[in-house]
């Protein structure tokens, strides 16, 4: 997992608990003490790790925890990835692109990210779906990073999501 990706979730879970139970979080994660270089790629047991021991001491569930950390890093993503977004692309465009563009640049600018493989379809102008797969099933992660992007363009989007082989296909509508 990219090391932005862990920067945020320290960031994320000092929204959530104190000090000695965020160390107590990484101690049974077993990577207390761990500096985590934006610019670099790590292990995707760690961030499960953490995932996993926050979702025990906060008694919340996985899902829950991953929505609400793609609500919470999606501001940041916003800023990093300005670049790749068009100024006339909506919350649906955006979307749309995501693959061809931020995930592109992540996967070119640093040798070992790897973001979810997304299959995108524009199956309208009010409508977009995407097929999830990926070995990490964090597809909610990906539902907090959609409702975070609507929010941030004020618009409201349905989603609606269904099993496909291997992951989720999330089906948008405006």
């Amino acid at each position: 997992m990219h090391g932005i990706v862990h920067q945020q979730l320290n960031k994320f879970l000092k929204t959530l608990a104190d000090t000695d139970t965020i160390n107590s979080i990484y101690k049974e994660a077993g990577v207390f003490g761990k500096f985590y270089d934006a610019t670099k790629h790590f292990a995707d047991e760690e961030l499960a790790a953490i995932l996993t021991a926050t979702c025990k001491k906060l008694n919340i569930g996985r899902d829950a925890a991953l929505e609400e950390f793609g609500k919470f890093i999606t501001p940041a993503l916003l800023v990093t990835y300005k670049s790749f977004i068009k100024p006339e692309w909506k919350a649906l465009d955006l979307l749309e692109h995501i693959e061809n563009t931020i995930h592109k640049a992540v996967r070119a600018s640093n040798p070992g990210a790897l973001p979810p493989q997304l299959e995108i379809i524009r199956e309208s102008a009010n409508e977009v779906v995407i097929n999830y797969t990926s070995p990490r099933k964090m597809q909610a992660f990906g539902i907090g990073i959609i409702k975070k992007i609507a929010e941030h363009y004020n618009e409201k989007i349905q989603i609606v999501q269904s099993a496909i082989p291997g992951g989720t296909r999330i089906q948008l509508k405006k």
